[in-house]
């Protein structure tokens, strides 16, 4: 059976929810009224929800027992502090904050996905486990879930994202590493203050952070292979709050990306080391914060085949496109390093739509269109692990 069989019935409602959820976005750890309306959802639909860790959702479908396999389909339900300026008739209505990373669609998806597995579970051959994350921004959703035992009895998992870059439709499925790790880091420069006009009185924190920041990437570049992607990028520099005195402190944020376990590693052991010999060659201390995040994405070789096959059998060949790796970072990866699984990139691009600004974009919108060929895709890739068809 193929999925979008199924699921073109529900193409109506897949844009009602991606619109509904669209207009009330949360933040991470705040997705209370999300949480809400998920359950309230899947309840509608005969389910039986459960609340885990404050706002994160779970839903099964069917019995594993029927064959001892069991599918897990995840979303993340979180948005972003963006200042909408699409102009949509169903824009944002919370001041100050967006769905500009598409978590609408995901949501839409998820529950567009457990009607069509719904309308089947007499005649699934297993269970299938669906996750709404919270959280994801900030890289902390999936460890959460995890301890809530949303891998439990999960043999395998699936995942989406839409992506602007990529035709609306169109799907990027491909084994191996597909997003980078992130990881975030926090520099504190010490120096002694003193008059703007007498730097020799003090211990200028501000020229001591300059060199940091040059003599880092330098560094990284002379010490990382070439082939080995990764960056480092300081994103923030705050210190002083007058134009003649020097400060006392300076802080420096950022992230390290990185494709590789070894790489990733090496990362704060280079910016440890440089900072401390540069500080002191300025008179000044330095210390770093670094705060390990998302693991690199790999996708599991077998599952991303049975994926393609998946989007083959229902939209046809010319429905999967090769796309590159991404420095951005997904949390999903930390489900990957538990159960083998696929993440899947859907395209939402259409320039007739004026859906062409990427993600975290104050003006990012999909084609919707795209949205019930996405939670088609979920389900066969589903169907196809618990009949044991499709590798």
């Amino acid at each position: 059976m193929k999925a979008i069989e199924i699921a073109k019935s529900y193409e109506p409602y897949v844009i009602e929810m991606r619109r509904k959820f669209h207009q009330y976005p949360e933040v991470s750890r705040q997705e209370v009224n999300t949480c809400r309306m998920i359950c309230e959802e899947l309840s509608g639909m005969g389910l039986s929800p459960r609340v885990v860790c404050e706002t994160g959702v779970l839903v099964d479908i069917g019995d594993k027992s029927r064959s001892g396999r069991m599918a897990a389909i995840r979303t993340d339900i979180d948005a972003l502090r963006v200042k909408e300026e699409t102009g949509a008739p169903y824009a944002s209505r919370i001041e100050g904050m967006m769905h500009a990373c598409g978590h609408d669609a995901h949501i839409a998806m998820a529950l567009a996905s457990a009607r069509i597995l719904k309308d089947m579970e007499e005649q699934l051959p297993g269970g299938v486990r669906i996750l709404f994350e919270p959280a994801e921004e900030v890289a902390d959703g999936a460890f959460r879930m995890m301890d809530a035992g949303a891998l439990n009895g999960v043999d395998t998992i699936y995942g989406t994202h839409v992506w602007a870059g990529i035709p609306a439709g169109t799907f990027s499925a491909q084994a191996g590493p597909r997003m980078a790790s992130a990881d975030f880091f926090t520099i504190t420069v010490k120096g002694r203050s003193s008059h703007g006009s007498l730097p020799q009185n003090g211990v200028d924190p501000i020229v001591a952070a300059a060199a940091i920041i040059q003599n880092i990437q330098v560094a990284l570049h002379r010490e990382i292979p070439a082939t080995e992607p990764s960056v480092v990028s300081f994103c923030q520099i705050h210190g002083g709050n007058t134009d003649n005195a020097i400060p006392d402190t300076v802080t420096i944020g950022g992230t390290g990306r990185a494709f590789s376990p070894e790489v990733r590693k090496a990362i704060p052991e280079i910016m440890e080391r440089v900072l401390a010999g540069t500080a002191a060659a300025y008179r000044a201390e330095a210390s770093l914060d670094y705060r390990w995040g998302s693991s690199a994405l790999i996708n599991d070789p077998e599952a991303a085949r049975r994926a393609q096959k998946a989007i083959a059998e229902n939209f046809g060949a010319e429905a999967l496109k090769e796309f590159p790796v991404t420095t951005g970072g997904e949390d999903f990866a930390e489900y990957l390093g538990v159960v083998p699984g696929v993440f899947v990139f859907l395209g939402i691009e259409n320039k007739e739509l004026g859906a062409v600004y990427p993600n975290h974009s104050s003006h990012f919108t999909i084609d919707e269109s795209a949205l019930i060929k996405g939670a088609a895709a979920a389900v066969q890739y589903c169907l196809d692990y618990l009949g044991g068809n499709g590798l």
